[in-house]
């Protein structure tokens, strides 16, 4: 699911940023029951690079309200996720493969404010 949704998320993306708006990337690690950071604030309407690496094992990534779902392989390759950061608003983040015990605490969030964003 996520491939298709990758390829017209950077084709938004692409198309954004040559209107002079750089993409936000935010590098994202994928560790036993949690994700780093656990707080990804983007602005509404900005071109966003997601690129999360898996520091131990197999994980999935899926913001389930966007329609992105992907795999997050344990060799390190990182999964690169390409959208338009959502209307303002706040929107779960969750593991989407299993991962062991701790598999349904694995969540984060997606912030999306109006103004500029700001990362920890």
């Amino acid at each position: 699911m996520v491939c298709g949704l990758a390829v017209l998320a950077s084709l938004m993306a692409a198309g954004a940023s040559r209107a002079g708006q750089a993409v936000h990337e935010v590098p994202v690690v994928a560790s036993r029951f949690q994700f780093a950071p656990a707080r990804i604030v983007v602005a509404a309407g900005e071109p966003v690079r997601l690129v999360i690496r898996s520091s131990e094992g197999s994980h999935g990534f899926a913001i389930p309200a966007l329609k992105i779902d992907g795999h997050v392989a344990k060799s390190g390759e990182p999964l690169v996720i390409e959208f338009t950061a959502p209307a303002a608003g706040t929107y779960e983040i969750a593991c989407s493969e299993f991962c062991g015990s701790g598999h349904g605490h694995m969540k984060a969030a997606l912030v999306s404010v109006a103004g500029p964003a700001r990362n920890p």
